[in-house]
């Protein structure tokens, strides 16, 4: 038979059906067009992504930059321009993505704005030398500044070789990846300078015989918050021996008089020679106890405040001694003793200093009666290079008052020849060995009657 030209009352009524669920066709269609659509993405991205190369850290890339970035070659926006800018003018940071944590970022914040609120830095000083917070509002961090290494001859850290401590573990920090990375970078490189100490280390090398600025700005010398009269900062630099354990603790202090910058002089040639040879004993030096006098037009033995502070300490009976001794040196301007003992600012921060170091030795420089001083129990130095020992006593608020008779530290006083000009090489060298010589004979006979002591007490037991 031909070709049906009618339909079975089946078949019409299953077309008819298929009439009523247009639905289903159209969901047909539109899963096809999905699957075409991801095929081709597949395809897109396989042959897009240059070998070796990484798509999903492509995407993110593209997704920040901004269409006009794309047209001038993957320039940043403007809006990371403007934030990278300040960091980008420094000399002495690099940029590192800080960690994504927002209790890490702010902690620096913290630390930075109280710097700043001692140091009275301006913005672009900060910017510099400080880390960069994240920003307090929730929005997007910050990065974080990390400083960059100095050349050879700027930045010395403080220990022996006078090299960086810790270059090679620095370096590899800075190489790792991800959190852990970024934690051991923050513990392993030194925070940056404070410009107070940029500050005043330019100051003495342009006043100071002896003094060089670049070596003077390291990392080593820190501002430790104390302020003079004037709100200039009171400068330390601690020093740890060389290796092993420290066989004790000295506090080294030079300029508690003004117009003596050789003792300063003294006192950077002292530390070059710890560099060079290493130290047995762990150093507190502060080099300028009394910088308003020191950076007087003229310099000046006073503080601002017009007080001898090597007649200001708190000694017993200071009221009525200190005024007796003033009448008998005919109320002379240099050694006024101040109103009240411990009193002016800067011997309130030295006796904090004494305080918490709890030195086993002090050595305080001064100029130009060219003797040795000393007051304690132990054995005085017969010597220091061609200074010979002359105990001159002590005086009402005087240091060697203050430290032997009433807390038991040996004092040195070490009076150079000359006011200005600090001695030569060689000269430094021997007063450097003969001072080590009388500090090993002391730690020494500390240390044996200890011993003595502690078998003392086991026999009595």
């Amino acid at each position: 038979m031909g070709k049906r030209w009618f339909r079975t009352g089946n078949e019409i009524k299953s077309m008819h059906g298929m009439g009523r669920r247009p639905g289903l066709l159209a969901l047909g269609w539109l899963a096809s067009l999905v699957l075409v659509a991801a095929v081709a993405v597949m395809l897109t991205e396989r042959w897009s992504t240059p070998p070796g190369g990484d798509a999903g850290d492509d995407r993110i890339a593209d997704a920040q930059r901004t269409p006009g970035s794309e047209q001038t070659g993957g320039a940043a926006s403007s809006a990371d321009a403007e934030r990278d800018a300040p960091a980008a003018e420094s000399a002495d940071t690099r940029i590192v993505e800080a960690p994504a944590s927002a209790g890490t970022a702010g902690a620096p914040a913290a630390d930075d704005r109280a710097e700043s609120a001692r140091d009275g830095d301006d913005d672009a000083d900060q910017t510099s030398d400080r880390r960069v917070a994240a920003s307090g509002d929730g929005g997007p961090e910050a990065p974080e500044i990390i400083p960059v290494p100095a050349a050879d001859g700027v930045d010395k850290a403080a220990s022996g070789d006078g090299g960086r401590k810790g270059e090679g573990e620095l370096a590899n920090a800075l190489s790792r990846e991800g959190a852990l990375g970024l934690v051991e970078t923050a513990r392993l490189s030194p925070p940056p300078r404070s410009q107070a100490v940029v500050d005043w280390c330019r100051q003495l090398d342009a006043r100071v015989v002896g003094v060089s600025s670049p070596e003077c700005m390291s990392d080593a010398y820190r501002d430790t918050g104390g302020r003079s009269v004037e709100g200039r900062p009171l400068i330390m630099r601690e020093i740890a021996a060389s290796s092993g354990p420290a066989a004790g603790r000295v506090l080294l202090i030079s300029a508690t008089h003004g117009d003596e910058p050789s003792s300063i002089g003294t006192v950077f040639g002292w530390m070059e020679l710890m560099a060079e040879e290493g130290t047995r004993y762990d150093w507190h030096v502060a080099p300028t106890l009394n910088p308003d006098g020191v950076f007087h037009e003229p310099a000046t033995r006073l503080n601002a405040n017009g007080v001898d502070l090597n007649r200001n300490l708190p000694t017993p009976d200071w009221h009525e001694k200190s005024r007796a001794y003033w009448r008998r040196v005919g109320f002379e301007k240099r050694r006024y003793p101040g109103e009240n003992p411990g009193g002016e600012p800067e011997n309130e921060w030295l006796v904090e200093q004494i305080r918490s170091f709890r030195p086993d030795v002090i050595i305080s420089l001064h100029a130009p009666y060219g003797v040795l001083d000393y007051d304690g129990d132990f054995p005085a130095p017969r010597k220091l290079g061609r200074l010979d020992l002359n105990q001159l006593g002590v005086y009402p608020g005087s240091l060697g008052n203050f430290g032997a008779r009433m807390n038991s530290i040996p004092v040195i006083t070490v009076e150079l020849d000359h006011a200005r000009k600090p001695p030569g090489d060689a000269e430094l060298k021997r007063m450097w060995r003969d001072l080590n010589g009388w500090l090993d004979r002391y730690f020494s006979s500390v240390r044996q009657a200890r011993a003595d002591n502690a078998a003392d007490s086991n026999d009595a037991g």
